[in-house]
């Protein structure tokens, strides 16, 4: 199907500012991926229904919870208004170049507070998510078993598993939490058993296969 002149100005533009930076389109849509292994920084170009244009979404998915979809699990809408298609390509790709370079910036402010999982730290445990005390919870206690803090990771882990709602996927979210509790009797063997999600997350998501070190070091970027 022929894209609309609006999607293939934001789909061009994109390409030539975020290609040379590894950031790679997701298929033939309109989201980009700025892959550092254990996380994935989202960029959507988000349509409004009935208006030809764009708004813009930036934010950070974890790949330790194995979905095949990603999520803005820090970060979400942008501060811009909607970008309105009105003929004028010019006009059109002169905002989106400034979508883009905002996105940019949010990736590299990403890159820079996830460069490993130490720095990740305290990024992560001062962050209020939008699902506190369940995927909040998650998040806090998982980055805080990978850096050998199991007393924190313990708070956040039975503050979850003391949350009751009835539906699947919190039930789901409950037994995941049981299973990494028992893998926490070392750094290493929770570390280990964080790789086997993360690998398995990108593999849902079909993201390219890379060597996932949970360390002090920053990861390296995908390569397809």
């Amino acid at each position: 199907m022929t894209q609309p002149d609006h999607s293939k100005i934001i789909n061009n533009t994109a390409k030539k500012i975020f290609g040379v930076y590894n950031i790679k389109q997701k298929g033939q849509s309109r989201i980009w991926l700025d892959d550092n292994g254990w996380f994935t920084t989202v960029i959507e170009f988000q349509p409004f229904r009935g208006r030809q244009g764009t708004t813009l979404n930036v934010g950070v998915n974890f790949n330790w919870y194995e979905n095949e979809y990603f999520s803005f699990d820090i970060g979400y809408r942008q501060d811009v208004d909607f970008i309105e298609y009105n003929g004028n390509e010019n006009e059109f790709l002169l905002e989106v170049e400034k979508l883009c370079e905002l996105a940019f910036r949010k990736v590299l402010e990403y890159r820079e507070n996830l460069e490993s999982i130490y720095k990740a730290k305290p990024f992560i445990l001062n962050h209020n998510f939008t699902s506190e005390e369940l995927w909040g919870s998650y998040h806090k206690g998982t980055i805080a078993g990978l850096t050998n803090d199991f007393d924190t990771q313990n708070l956040y882990f039975q503050k979850l598993l003391k949350e009751n709602h009835p539906y699947d996927w919190v039930i789901e979210l409950k037994n995941k939490v049981k299973i990494l509790t028992l893998k926490s009797e070392t750094q290493n063997q929770f570390s280990e058993t964080i790789i086997d999600i993360i690998k398995n997350t990108r593999i849902l998501k079909k993201l390219p296969e890379i060597e996932i070190k949970l360390n002090k070091e920053a990861q390296p970027l995908a390569v397809s």
